[in-house]
């Protein structure tokens, strides 16, 4: 081989690496083989036919390596399918170790610690922090995604989906990031989100995470019930316009609680126990919010008018209504697992 027909095998080479890797495996060494005595024998007869064994090789390529994404796309298919016939495992006995339960419970204690950050009077802008923690939350989330979706990742994903909704409409006045002053966030927080999920497809090769992702909820609704739970964390964290002299205290009390009840459903076994945890979570986080409201008063603090003093039952009317509103938002997933026992049921008496 000369140096231009070298070049070209090294390329080939290096070309033949975006095939799937079980194709590469069984079949990159032999098209090597063969293309190198292509090119010896173009060779002896010049330079045209050189060129159109080039061309030839070379310019199917593309659409060799699609059409063999998309067999091994089918073959995945077909044997994931078979084996939720074969085996139709449910997650609900599923228990997270105590190093996986403290991955998934990481989230939500990092955004109290965010949160409480921006309320300090930093030398930095109030936003860092919340953006530190995005960009830790992000890396979870593409960790999860890699390893096959386990419970965990529905933790970094509710966090990642409500974390760019809640910063679509964001003001940032003065906010540099790398030199770029951003005032006003809308679709600039999406990319960072989707690229990480493109990443982790191209990485795994295959479309096969975001069926797990939907399967395992279709298996256990309660992990799109954790997913869901991010937002009550996001608002029972956030403190927005809260100015509380124990304010700090309040937060992390919210803090500690909002992930210990992140914690418990990662821990147990058993989906009622995970309904009790997440519901023995917000009931507290009310509690602590009706605190929080009765011992500052917001309307002196803004100069406004008092307030006549609210009855009790009044107060825990309140608290009722919030438990209903979060029990709807964290519990509507129910009707997964409903629909699932339905077809279930179908299947048995067809």
């Amino acid at each position: 081989m000369n140096l231009f027909t070298q070049t070209v095998a090294h390329v080939y080479s290096k070309l033949l690496n975006l095939y799937p890797r079980r194709f590469q495996e069984e079949f990159a060494e032999e098209m090597q083989v063969v293309f190198n005595d292509s090119l010896n024998e173009a060779i002896k007869d010049g330079i045209a036919p050189l060129i159109l064994i080039c061309l030839r090789e070379l310019g199917g390529l593309p659409f060799n390596i699609l059409q063999e994404f998309r067999h091994e796309f089918e073959r995945k298919e077909i044997n994931m399918t078979t084996v939720e016939k074969v085996d139709p495992r449910s997650t609900n006995d599923d228990r997270a170790s105590r190093w996986n339960a403290l991955f998934g419970t990481l989230p939500f204690a990092l955004f109290g610690i965010a949160s409480i950050m921006a309320k300090l009077d930093l030398p930095v802008h109030g936003a860092y922090p919340y953006l530190a923690f995005f960009a830790i939350v992000l890396p979870g989330l593409l960790i999860g995604i890699v390893k096959g979706v386990p419970r965990w990742t529905y933790s970094y994903l509710g966090w990642s989906l409500v974390f760019a909704s809640w910063w679509s409409n964001m003001g940032t006045a003065g906010l540099k990031i790398f030199g770029f002053q951003i005032n006003y966030w809308t679709w600039q927080i999406w990319p960072p989100l989707l690229a990480i999920i493109g990443v982790a497809l191209l990485w795994t090769r295959s479309l096969r995470p975001l069926r797990v992702l939907i399967l395992n909820i279709w298996q256990d609704w309660s992990l799109l019930s954790l997913a869901m739970y991010t937002f009550v964390g996001w608002m029972a964290l956030l403190y927005d316009e809260n100015h509380h002299p124990y304010l700090f205290a309040f937060m992390t009390a919210s803090t500690l609680v909002v992930s210990g009840g992140a914690w418990l459903f990662l821990r147990e076994r058993r989906t009622r126990k995970r309904i009790v945890a997440l519901l023995s979570s917000c009931a507290a986080i009310a509690v602590i919010g009706t605190i929080s409201e009765a011992t500052w008063d917001w309307r002196a603090y803004y100069g406004l008018p008092p307030q006549p003093p609210v009855a009790w039952y009044v107060s825990a009317l309140r608290v009722i209504l919030m438990l209903a509103i979060w029990g709807a938002i964290l519990f509507w997933p129910v009707l997964v697992g409903l629909a699932r026992r339905k077809q279930s049921r179908d299947g048995l008496v067809k």
